[in-house]
């Protein structure tokens, strides 16, 4: 049995270090399996939560690393179904990377989802997160316009918190010079 665990525990490594590989080389960093969202650093989700070509191309690598797709320029490339696959993880985890911006400003409250793995995230996209895909984490009471989220139907307060993101973006990438984690 410890065989096995030591096999699985080998394969997971060696997945993470494959995933991780070019954010290695990009952001200077050394990363492990069990990097979560929370764990990066501020200027690596700063750089991340842009947008644009750049950043879309650093998930693009982490993720088709992970899945052994190739590198990240190899995704217009991909086949179809494989394209789709890619698109949806970098989309969630765009959106768990700007919940993560506004969490460090002091406007969500903590979101479970920014504390898993970031290789969990993408292994197990299909089978456990892609429902999370269209959740939204709570806008903290501490928050300006925690009144104005309260009287939102419930339904409505995931589309609230969205709304917030370009904000968020704006206010979180003017915070440059803060190198902190927090």
């Amino acid at each position: 049995m410890a065989q096995i665990l030591d096999l699985f525990e080998c394969k997971r490594h060696l997945t993470a270090k494959r995933g991780f590989e070019p954010w290695s080389r990009r952001f200077g960093k050394a990363f492990e399996d069990g990097t979560s969202i929370r764990d990066l650093d501020s200027s690596i989700v700063r750089y991340l939560i842009r947008g644009g070509e750049d950043s879309a191309m650093a998930l693009y690598e982490f993720i088709m690393g992970v899945m052994g797709l190739g590198a990240g320029p190899r995704f217009h490339h991909l086949e179809t179904n494989n394209k789709m696959g890619v698109t949806d993880i970098t989309l969630f985890l765009l959106d768990l990377l700007r919940f993560e911006a506004m969490y460090r400003l002091g406007w969500l409250v903590n979101y479970r989802f920014l504390t898993v793995p970031l290789l969990d995230l993408v292994q197990n996209f299909r089978s456990q997160f892609s429902a999370a895909r269209h959740q939204s984490p709570s806008l903290a009471p501490s928050h300006p316009k925690y009144i104005l989220y309260l009287a939102q139907f419930e339904s409505d307060r995931g589309s609230f918190v969205r709304k917030m993101i370009p904000e968020a973006i704006q206010a979180f990438c003017a915070t440059e010079n803060d190198t902190s984690k927090s």
